[in-house]
């Protein structure tokens, strides 16, 4: 308030001070009669400033005596002007022909003084008027906001319910809104990890249910031998009828404690798999994994006349190699226990599948196909031969390649069954 008068006074004088320097300069050197033709026009281009044109001695030439009407406006415009700010400035400068002219020029403009007198009469009303607005802009805002915030509170007690679809209102790019967004965000994430939650809890559940199974399966494999095995022992013990042959019996309770201690050796495998699993992956040439592990199994082919045939192709993939080739051996083991005599058994490796495939002696229909993964689980077959297995092969092979993320398949392929784990989805 105080300021703006005074610049403005300033600069509406450097303004006219300008002009008549221009109008000085442009005379300066000019004819006599030129000077009095321009004087004229520069009289009228530049209303607020008053010309007159006076010789070295003070003679005046513009406007002469004669001039009645330039000096009754000129008259006019400083009585009727109402100027509070008024000035002169006088520039000698030469005609053409050498003679000496003063350049005399009179300003006046109505300065800003009065207003800030105005100004200063009416601040306190006009502070007042501020802080009264301020107040009122404050409080419109304030009860805006709290309307908002009182928004998300609700929305967030609603939240506790943990339903979908709920979230809060977010309206412009201020804190709120900002504190909104934030709270759909949080509200999001938290759906999304309780429902991982839940999916990790059937998980354990369904884990835990197979463990129980497992236990209790494993119970009664061990309870039939381990009484078998009992009643052999007391038999002897008590030389009961042929059990007075302690030699053959001892040797049959060799062969079923043999027998029992391959199927702990399994059952442990089985029970630490989860923790052997959790080692980090490597990535391995399959092909060169592989080749490692076949050489006792060529001269098996070759003892059993087997016709054993391997392609294999490098192949890349990320495996625990260490259960990867347990697998590998309990598939080879199995189609070697089960081939036919002289029959063909294959190995076949590329860049999506790893097969293998043996001439069996006895193929399973369907439902057997199925049963096969089942823990300790051998067909009529199986249980027939003399190295006839746990029955707990197939089901390590089924916990490690599901526990790698890998797809695999046992099928009848003609006179042939056929293992198969896929490195890709088999639907893609």
């Amino acid at each position: 308030a105080y300021v703006m008068p005074i610049y403005y006074n300033q600069a509406k004088q450097l303004e006219l001070k300008k002009d008549y320097v221009t109008i000085v300069k442009e005379l300066d050197g000019q004819s006599k009669e030129s000077l009095l033709s321009n004087f004229k026009k520069y009289d009228q281009r530049y209303p607020n400033i008053l010309l007159n044109l006076l010789t070295s001695s003070g003679e005046a030439v513009y406007p002469s005596a004669s001039d009645k009407e330039i000096i009754a406006q000129s008259q006019h415009y400083l009585e009727k002007g109402n100027f509070d700010q008024i000035g002169s400035w006088s520039k000698l400068i030469t005609s053409s022909d050498g003679e000496k002219y003063i350049v005399q020029a009179e300003y006046g403009f109505q300065s800003l003084s009065g207003v800030s007198q105005v100004l200063v009469t009416f601040y306190p009303f006009i502070l007042l008027a501020l802080i009264l607005l301020s107040t009122l802009v404050a409080y419109i805002y304030s009860h805006l906001s709290t309307k908002r915030i009182k928004a998300i509170s609700q929305t967030a007690r609603q939240m506790q319910l943990m339903e979908e679809g709920i979230s809060c209102q977010v309206s412009g790019q201020d804190e709120i809104a900002i504190l909104a967004q934030d709270v759909n965000y949080l509200y999001s994430k938290l759906l999304t990890s309780i429902e991982e939650l839940r999916a990790e809890n059937v998980k354990r559940a369904a884990r835990e249910e197979e463990q129980a199974d497992f236990l209790r399966i494993t119970a009664h494999e061990l309870k039939t031998p381990i009484a078998s095995m009992l009643g052999l022992v007391e038999g002897m013990i008590y030389n009961v009828g042929e059990f007075k042959d302690h030699e053959t019996y001892l040797k049959k309770c060799r062969d079923i404690l043999q027998e029992q201690s391959q199927l702990v050796c399994s059952i442990l495998e089985a029970t630490n798999l989860d923790l052997s699993l959790k080692v980090k992956q490597e990535r391995v040439d399959l092909k060169e994994l592989i080749e490692q592990y076949l050489t006792p199994y060529e001269a098996l082919a070759k003892v059993h006349s087997y016709q054993f045939i391997v392609n294999l192709e490098p192949v890349w993939v990320s495996l625990n190699s260490t259960y990867f080739v347990k697998a590998i051996k309990n598939l080879l083991d199995n189609a070697f226990r089960y081939t036919k005599e002289g029959g063909a058994i294959r190995v076949s490796l590329t860049e999506h599948y790893l097969r293998i495939e043996n001439q069996a002696e006895h193929l399973p229909d369907k439902e057997e196909l199925d049963k096969l993964f089942l823990p300790f689980y051998r067909p009529d077959f199986s249980r027939a031969k003399e190295d006839g297995g746990t029955g707990v092969g197939l089901y390590l092979v089924k916990q490690i390649l599901e526990k790698q993320g890998f797809c695999y398949r046992l099928e009848q392929e003609k006179e042939f069954l056929q293992f198969t784990i896929w490195f890709v989805d088999p639907l893609d």
